[in-house]
């Protein structure tokens, strides 16, 4: 074990660092931290480690100092924690001038070693690093860093690509600021945001063919729910759990009770309980499938009696497990809205009207902003329009501070409410690369 080890050492700090896509992800600047970097398989974690690698290279810190550690390694399956020293220890030997210097340690996938959190600690309390880990398991998930860590560790959450990120790794330049778009780069733009929104943003999945990317995409869900559900929790009632999964993908952004998905496993003569049910959501969201979104409200108890809204990371699951001949292209723009939201580090909630209308997030920034946003693919007929506007007319009392803004495929205009208030009516391709 020690020998691999001083070879893995050897070999990661004379790597050559792979071609990356720059992602737009950015680490807190906050010192005496590990930084945990985590999210749903295959979204990219590993080569964001590689893109923070290179910055530091490029900031001229030796890569001596620059220590890429990958546990997924069929040799270190039977490490343990006690071994873990081992790394450190090996390193320093190798390379002794580095004691008094800055260190820093990507460690990718550590959790697949027991008592790592230990180790880590340790190694932040008593020496001069920098560590970094991530990992793909339902081991490394934010409550458990939380406890593991006792508040020694930030998260950053790596989603699929987003639509600049798209456009990016496609060579497709766009003006810095969409408004200088001409006529032929908005309808460029707007077909390129068709295409992603069918297609998702996982890396892997980029320029596959629609069945070989749904069958990818459906890998990737099988992988979690194997990996990251069944085999982590011990699931014994599997068919239950693969229905209520797909029956999420399928109704993404639907309202969802857990007492009227009981009663239609009732009517077809499956038995489960309902805290069982609460448990398999759980744990869905846990490994970053799902995201439920809870109705606005100051009450816990209405909180908890309304229906959620549950949204899944990448469009691009939906299609890869739809039936439909045609996508229901409101429902996966509403889902997209929502993950740019998420990448924005928005709170989120729906809000039901006193006349019973429903405005599709309400999205609370950490610098304070509030806005309203509703979600419709088409609102070129003024009644369409009229409906999608009225549940944002209503809430301006209630909410006198939101930026009201309506997302849409083509449409782009302004709508006066009342006094200075507008409704700002925006094509969907416009609002994710303007980041209003």
């Amino acid at each position: 074990m020690k020998n691999l080890i001083k070879q893995r050492l050897a070999d990661a700090v004379s790597m050559d660092i792979p071609e990356i896509v720059e992602r737009e992800f950015r680490l807190p600047n906050i010192p005496n931290k590990t930084h945990a970097v985590i999210g749903m398989r295959r979204t990219g974690k590993t080569y964001f480690l590689f893109q923070k690698i290179k910055q530091y290279l490029s900031e001229e810190i030796d890569q001596s100092r620059l220590v890429y550690f990958n546990f997924e390694d069929e040799r270190l399956a039977e490490m343990t924690s006690k071994e873990l020293h081992w790394i450190t220890d090996e390193y320093y030997v190798l390379y002794p001038e580095n004691m008094s210097r800055k260190v820093y340690f990507f460690f990718d996938e550590i959790q697949m070693v027991k008592g790592w959190e230990v180790f880590t600690r340790r190694l932040m309390d008593n020496e001069n690093v920098q560590i970094f880990i991530s990992g793909s398991s339902a081991k490394l998930l934010s409550r458990e860093i939380a406890s593991s860590m006792r508040g020694r560790s930030i998260e950053t959450i790596i989603y699929p690509y987003s639509y600049r990120e798209f456009l990016k790794i496609q060579g497709i330049d766009y003006p810095s600021s969409p408004a200088r778009a001409n006529k032929q780069q908005r309808n460029h733009l707007a077909n390129r945001f068709l295409k992603y929104l069918l297609e998702g943003g996982f890396p892997e999945a980029q320029g596959l063919e629609n069945r070989d990317r749904h069958l990818l995409l459906q890998g990737y869900v099988n992988m979690v729910l194997f990996r990251d559900i069944i085999d982590r929790f011990n699931i014994s009632n599997t068919m239950v759990l693969k229905k209520l999964i797909r029956h999420l993908i399928s109704n993404a952004g639907t309202h969802f009770t857990v007492n009227k998905f009981f009663n239609y496993l009732k009517s077809q003569g499956m038995k489960v309980a309902k805290t069982t049910l609460y448990e398999y959501l759980d744990h869905i969201q846990d490994a970053f499938l799902l995201f439920p979104v809870h109705i606005y409200t100051d009450s816990e108890r209405k909180r908890m009696l309304n229906p959620i809204k549950p949204y899944i990371i990448d469009t691009g699951l939906t299609s890869a497990f739809s039936t439909k001949q045609e996508p229901d292209s409101g429902k996966l723009l509403e889902n997209n809205v929502f993950v740019e939201l998420k990448r924005r580090q928005a709170e989120i909630s729906y809000m039901r009207t006193s006349s019973g209308y429903e405005v599709d997030f309400i999205a609370r920034y950490p610098d304070g902003r509030v806005q309203a946003i509703q979600v419709s693919a088409d609102v070129s007929n003024p009644q369409t329009l009229e409906r999608e506007c009225r549940s944002l007319r209503e809430i301006c009392s209630l909410l006198p501070e939101a930026e009201l803004i309506l997302v849409n495929l083509s449409e782009e205009s302004e709508i006066k409410v009342i006094n200075k208030r507008y409704i700002v009516v925006l094509p969907a391709w416009k609002w994710m690369l303007s980041g209003f």
